[in-house]
């Protein structure tokens, strides 16, 4: 696979859509061996070639960039997979506005990357403002709502917070 992804490159250049898809699933599948090393390499790459195609705004280059933390998170570190779902939310928030659905989902990969990093606190406090945008704009029985308010409930039991008189697990006991 990397012969073809080699030739892809020689052929078409580092930078075209073909050759940046070989190597995005050539990336997962390093991940998917558990050689993050090879993957994390692989992610920068297609990270930096579809901003540098399309520019770092574009929905091609932020999904490249949130595959990265992905990675990142996948191999425990989680200070690099926080910082770089930081910069993927704020330029979704830049280039799609603070109640897309992506812009909502990296709120919550943020919240929940804290959390890994053992930073509960932070967690809660994300959780916390990203459950009712998520109900507004997606509904209270959406999946991604859903697994915000059981994260929001998890992080507040890992904190010993039973959630009482906190209206963001309403309707997770029911």
């Amino acid at each position: 696979m990397i012969s073809s992804l080699t030739s892809l490159e020689q052929r078409l250049g580092p930078d075209h859509p073909r050759t940046l898809q070989a190597r995005h699933k050539l990336a997962h599948r390093f991940r998917a061996q558990g050689d993050f090393g090879q993957a994390l390499q692989l992610f920068q790459a297609n990270a930096a070639g579809w901003s540098r195609s399309l520019g770092p705004d574009s929905a091609e280059a932020l999904r490249a960039r949130s595959s990265l933390a992905n990675c990142y998170y996948a191999a425990g570190c989680y200070d690099e997979a926080i910082q770089q779902f930081a910069q993927v939310l704020e330029h979704r928030e830049r280039a799609l506005g603070p109640d897309h659905p992506e812009t909502l989902r990296s709120r919550g990969s943020v919240a929940n990357s804290h959390r890994a990093a053992g930073r509960p606190q932070e967690a809660l406090g994300r959780h916390r403002t990203l459950l009712p945008d998520r109900e507004r704009v997606l509904g209270p029985d959406h999946p991604s709502t859903q697994a915000t308010r059981k994260n929001l409930a998890a992080t507040q039991a890992e904190l010993g917070d039973d959630g009482s008189g906190d209206l963001g697990i309403r309707g997770y006991e029911e």
